[in-house]
């Protein structure tokens, strides 16, 4: 649930059911005596439990630039009731004066040997206009054998604010939606 990246140390302490905990410090990596050469130096951690059908994790890290710190913090978790998973996250990020929320519901239904997964999330920021994105998914995985899938997910994102994200990439004008469709096959080898 939380991605830890750079360079550096990274300690890490799971064992599958229970608590885990993984902690992070990396180096900024940059021109050394420049005065912005500790830029990019940071710190993250990820606490977590899982235990049966639960599985909860909170992560935090922040980064340290000379014109101001970059926090990230997220926490999530996931309940299976068999043949339903839920599975819900929320994250902030705080630069200088921006600052973004976001939150995500989703579900995965076994039916059968394929699953049907369904999902919503959104974000926003406190530029001027508050901009946000609602974006809504659904998705079926067809498992043909236990090396090989067939998929496909329609997608929709909705912009206000001035928000202008897209599907995949792509690009928009604010205000605009977007939608997008996918196909595929998965096969391991």
């Amino acid at each position: 649930m939380t991605y830890l990246y750079g360079h550096g140390f990274n300690a890490t302490s799971t064992g599958g059911q229970g608590f885990h905990l993984m902690a992070q410090y990396y180096l900024g990596e940059n021109n050394t005596g420049a005065p912005t050469s500790k830029d990019g130096r940071g710190t993250a951690f990820r606490l977590g439990y899982g235990a049966g059908p639960l599985s909860v994790a909170y992560g935090y890290g922040r980064t340290d630039y000379l014109a101001g710190d970059v926090k990230m913090s997220n926490i999530g978790g996931q309940y299976s009731f068999g043949t339903v998973t839920l599975m819900a996250q929320h994250a902030t990020s705080k630069a200088l004066a921006s600052k973004a929320t976001s939150y995500m519901l989703g579900g995965v239904v076994a039916m059968g040997n394929d699953q049907l997964r369904l999902s919503y999330s959104q974000y926003k920021t406190n530029a001027v206009g508050t901009p946000k994105t609602g974006q809504f998914a659904v998705g079926y995985v067809a498992n043909m054998s236990k090396r090989t899938a067939v998929y496909g997910t329609f997608a929709s994102a909705s912009n206000s604010g001035g928000a202008n994200f897209a599907l995949n990439g792509a690009t928009t004008a604010g205000n605009n939606n977007s939608r997008g469709y996918e196909v595929g096959v998965r096969h391991a080898f």
